[in-house]
């Protein structure tokens, strides 16, 4: 098929790295049978009746009728879920979608028509029919889904596309039909695009856009340094590596992403790479070579694995590349037991989207090298994409969807800046912006995001990047070693979130190769990843403070905490992981003991034994496993607490050392029966360290756990510190903090602009409580639950965030606003920012209030010495629910000043928050949850004053402590002239991973000397 490939710069297509100097067969390989049977064995089920305190151990005989040498892997597991009858699917996952497009045909392509006096161009011509697609989720077996996707598009492509390929074959047009979206890609003229747009079937004709990304230039190895480790010199585990804990995974688990597939739509590999070569799925036993259904070129032009650029090779280096310290190979990749395939999406420094759609299809159902015979059980199981367009193109949308119909995981980019991009918020390239793919950005040595990764949201709102990972050691320095296709430079530095993506795809396999049940499971997948990613604070995108954000996602990315929360230990089963390579017919034994004295008393247990062979999508063999223990004689009941070594309760799990455990309840409570003997508890909770006790059993017994916290804890030297000022000599004042934990203390610091100091009236300074009555003439509010009345006068010009105010509205939820919501439905959030309410608010006791239930809302105004003020009083306010009510009033004075005070408060509900907030991006939080520094007596009075970031500023961002060092964080303060005796109030966040305190406050309190000399200037105005 004659194909032209014509240039478009409308978007901007990138291979997202910087570049730094430093650094066959056509037989179709054996890779499993896809009907799962490459195992005979002399049972399925293992069952037995134990006492409580015995073992007993059972053998299974497994025979190889695979037809090859395979090495049996066996994982154990507990009983499926339950099967659930239908499954929610989101509603860009259930079809394939089209490209968004104003017109039906493309204004580019008769640009392009025009401006290159072209006779034919490339163009794709997209149908209107696209299938549902949400059964796949419904279907466990790997190979059945792949095959279930592959067919449902296939034949609506076959089905649809019958009556325009005659059309295209009665023109003489050459074509290239795909079914993975279901369009045509065509070599025509302007008039056959116009003809075919058309077509009643035909959705939109579109121009094959082209971009050009970046080439490597020649280069050689910079010398000095070590590259690999320029933190550890001659380590040869990478520097990358080691910052997500890989290794650990090794070491520890033993797992290493064997029986995974990765694949990268890239540049192309350089498969003969000794780092790559043995990993290479087309490399099989005694080095015989094919590339059937393991590497694809759409231009048809390599008929083996092949990369001019390099920048594919690197990629896929940092997924598997392998070590060998004889041959002074370093190790550069997360998963080297994993296995990878490969599509040449971009062919050199071109990438056009036809062959970008052809690699994604290839990649769902790979054929051998002629484009025949697809085999969708051999497709990738995670697709890594080290490339991004711009922001809020949807065109991949469609291909990202088929993959995650079929279960594979998709990885992208989150893109680099460049001369039309800045680090800015919104930036996120496409389609890592799409909600159903993984948005990878980079970090630097330090774990701070590089200074070329873009930011998030989405164009929609949507939470990007999701995640984070090494991709430069310093930002435009050095970069991550990687496996390179140059004899001269075998291994090079290049930097970009093209380098930190193929660390979440690695981290991905290592989850998929320890609990291999997850494969094709993306949700959970996704959960592990966010629950045990390293949280980073950055509100820079107006993110909440202590959660997720739009600079570092969930997190930097962790695989020693991934992969131990998805593997899968039965703690009374014993069995081998794995047994020697077994010849076709060959036998082995399969020993597997059951332990009774390592489970938490009499009862029926269950379990599974799932063996594989070399490949995870291969359907396994099951082993079904029922334990019965029955009593024994003298067993006894051990009852406990747990509690921390502060006394307060631990929700923990309790059981034998290396045994099954129970929970806790609430109360940190236990009880679990032993048999005679002498055994070891452990109790093991989040953020504790595990607490180990001798206990005999000889008869019941109560045996208390007391646990040591096992994470960072920030300790700051002082809370409150109070500076004077003079005109001539700024000051600076010192916060010490030191990290008395057990675990390094990550943080980063700001400082509020703050626009109020808030004084109570429990501290020196503070204003004095007095509760304000309303005449009984006072009107009263009729508010609905969840209701508001947006027009209560003032009765007084109150000057809030530089606007002069006379009215303002009232929620039944505890709030004062002046601006109006779209909608409200009641609370959505349990702290500050308000996101329905979102400017302006006021919140002396924002919670889930119900005056309509009883109580009164009151207002109106009453004088005092300096003039009147506004009385707002909220008396004995039901919550929603239950019983108690609250107290509360807020006075506005006209000078500016807002005062909370509080009567009677009965126990505070957790949904609560208390402060004031200008924006989203500015609140001035008092307190959240139940535990709100509020009480019965207390006023709290808010004074406006100059933003504290006009008068208050630190160089100090973001640091590591380890435990037990100490740091000093310098703040500058700055004279501000204000009347005497007035004090202004700044407050210095700490933010850090403590999780007893995740922010901690230091407040500044600054006072000003008069300035030695005043002169006052008369400025006379001429009338009119």
């Amino acid at each position: 098929m004659h194909r032209r490939t014509t240039q478009h710069h409308r978007i901007p297509l990138q291979l997202v790295f910087v570049f730094l100097l430093g650094l066959s067969s056509l037989s179709i390989p054996h890779i499993s049978r896809a009907d799962g049977e490459d195992w005979q064995l002399s049972s399925s089920s293992i069952a037995v009746s134990v006492p409580l305190g015995q073992k007993v151990e059972r053998a299974i005989t497994l025979t190889n009728v695979s037809g090859s040498t395979v090495r049996p892997s066996i994982y154990e597991a507990y009983p499926p879920a339950p099967a659930v009858a239908s499954q929610s699917v989101p509603a860009q996952l259930q079809q394939v979608s089209l490209p968004e497009q104003s017109a039906q045909l493309d204004q580019e392509l008769v640009e392009d028509f025009q401006s290159e006096d072209a006779m034919t161009e490339d163009f794709l011509v997209y149908l209107d029919e696209q299938p549902d697609l949400s059964a796949a989720y419904q279907i466990e077996d790997w190979a059945a889904r792949g095959q279930y996707v592959y067919e449902t598009l296939a034949k609506k492509a076959e089905d649809s596309q019958r009556d325009l390929r005659a059309e295209l074959d009665e023109r003489g047009l050459s074509y290239q039909p795909f079914w993975i979206v279901n369009a045509v890609m065509v070599n025509g003229t302007l008039s056959d695009a116009q003809d075919l747009a058309g077509r009643a079937e035909v959705a939109m004709v579109r121009a094959n856009r082209t971009t050009t990304v970046p080439s490597i230039a020649n280069t050689t190895q910079a010398e000095g340094g070590d590259l690999c480790s320029p933190d550890q010199p001659n380590n040869p585990v990478c520097w990358h590596i080691r910052r997500i804990n890989a290794d650990r995974v090794w070491q520890d688990f033993g797992i290493n992403g064997k029986g995974v597939v990765i694949a990268n739509i890239d540049t192309g590999v350089r498969f003969d790479h000794p780092g790559l070569l043995k990993q290479y799925r087309g490399y099989g036993e005694s080095g015989r070579l094919s590339h059937n259904y393991n590497w694809f070129d759409p231009q048809g032009e390599q008929a083996t694995p092949f990369d001019d650029n390099g920048h594919g090779t690197h990629t896929m280096g940092t997924m598997i590349g392998i070590g060998d310290v004889a041959s002074k190979r370093p190790t550069v990749g997360v998963a080297p037991g994993a296995e990878w395939i490969a599509a040449q999406g971009c062919n050199g420094s071109f990438c056009t989207e036809g062959d970008l759609i052809a690699s994604a299809q290839w990649l769902l159902a790979p054929t051998s090298r002629d484009g025949n015979q697809p085999r969708p059980e051999l497709r990738a199981m995670i697709v890594n994409n080290s490339w991004a367009g711009t922001s809020g193109d949807t065109w991949y949308a469609g291909y990202t969807a088929a993959w995650r119909a079929a279960g594979i995981f998709p990885v992208f980019a989150a893109g680099n800046t460049d001369a039309l991009k800045q680090q800015n918020c919104r930036t996120v390239g496409s389609p890592g912006d799409y909600p159903d793919v993984v948005a990878v950005g980079a970090t630097d040595f330090n774990n701070k995001i590089a200074e070329f990764s873009l930011l998030g949201p989405s164009k929609a709102g949507d939470l990007k990047p999701d995640f984070v990972a090494p991709g430069t050691y310093e930002s435009f320095q050095q970069g991550v070693l990687s496996t390179m296709p140059h004899d001269e430079t075998p291994y090079q530095v290049l930097q970009g979130t093209s380098m930190a993506t193929p660390a979440v795809s690695g981290v991905v396999a290592l989850i998929w190769s320890a609990n291999p049940t997850l494969l094709g499971d993306y949700d959970e997948t996704y959960r592990i990843l966010r629950e045990s990613s390293r949280r980073i604070n950055d509100n820079r995108c107006e993110d909440p403070a202590d959660g997720p954000n739009n600079v570092y996602g969930h997190g930097l990315v962790d695989a020693y905490g991934a992969v131990q929360r998805a593997r899968v230990n039965v703690p009374w089963v014993d069995a081998p992981t794995s047994l020697q390579n077994m010849p076709n017919r060959a036998n082995a034994e399969l020993n597997v003991v059951l332990d009774a004295s390592r489970v938490t008393g009499p009862g029926t247990y269950n379990a599974r034994l799932l063996v594989y062979g070399a490949n995870l999508g291969q359907k396994p063999q099951e082993v079904d496993i029922v334990m019965r223990v029955t009593a024994a004689a003298g067993q006894a009941t051990i009852t406990g607490q747990v509690t921390s070594d502060t006394g307060a309760p631990v929700q923990a799990d309790v059981g034998v050392k290396n045994g099954a455990t129970v929970a806790t309840d609430s109360r940190g409570f236990y009880s679990l029966q032993l048999a005679p003997g002498t055994y070891t508890l452990v109790a093991k909770a989040p953020s504790f360290l595990e607490k180990e006790q001798r206990v005999v059993v000889a008869g019941d017994q109560q045996v208390n756990l007391v646990m040591d916290p096992d994470q960072p804890r920030l300790t700051p030297a002082a809370l409150n510190l109070s500076r004077s000022v003079s005109l001539a000599d700024p000051a600076q004042v010192t916060i010490p903090i030191s990290n008395t934990g057990t675990r390094p203390l990550y943080y980063n610091v700001q400082i509020p602009k703050d626009e109020f100091a808030i004084w109570r009236s429990d501290e020196p300074g503070g204003p004095t409580y007095k509760w304000v009555d309303l005449p009984p003439s006072a009107p009263t509010l009729k508010l609905e639950d969840n209701g508001f009345n947006a027009s209560v006068p003032l009765g007084i010009k109150f000057p809030f965030y530089g606007y002069q105010v006379t009215k303002t509205l009232v929620s039944a939820d505890g709030m004062l606003a002046f601006n109006q919501p779209l909608a409200y439905d009641g609370l959505m959030s349990q702290c500050l920012p308000d996101m329905e309410f979102t400017f302006y608010t006021i919140a002396p006791f924002r919670a889930d209030l119900d005056p309509s239930r009883g109580g009164k809302v009151r207002y109106g105004n009453v004088s005092t010495d300096t003039g009147k003020m506004f009385v707002l009083n909220y008396e004995d306010v039901p919550l929603h629910t239950g019983s108690t009510t609250h107290t509360f009033q807020v006075l506005l004075h006209s000078d500016g000043r807002i005062v909370f005070q509080y009567r009677d408060l009965a126990p505070l509900p957790s949904q609560l928050s208390v402060g004031l907030q200008r924006a989203p991006n500015n609140v001035n939080s008092i307190g959240c949850g139940s535990d709100t520094p509020i009480s019965n007596g207390l006023a709290i009075e808010m004074r406006p004053q100059p933003a504290t970031t006009v008068w208050m500023s630190t160089d100090a961002i973001e640091g590591v402590l380890q435990p037990g060092e100490k740091q000093d964080l310098k703040v500058d303060l700055r004279w501000m002239r204000m009347m005497p005796d007035e004090t202004y109030r700044g407050r210095f966040q700490i933010l850090s991973n403590d999780p007893l305190q995740q922010e901690k406050t230091v407040v500044v309190d600054l006072q000003s000397q008069p300035a030695p000399h005043e002169r006052w200037l008369s400025i006379v105005g001429k009338g009119r």
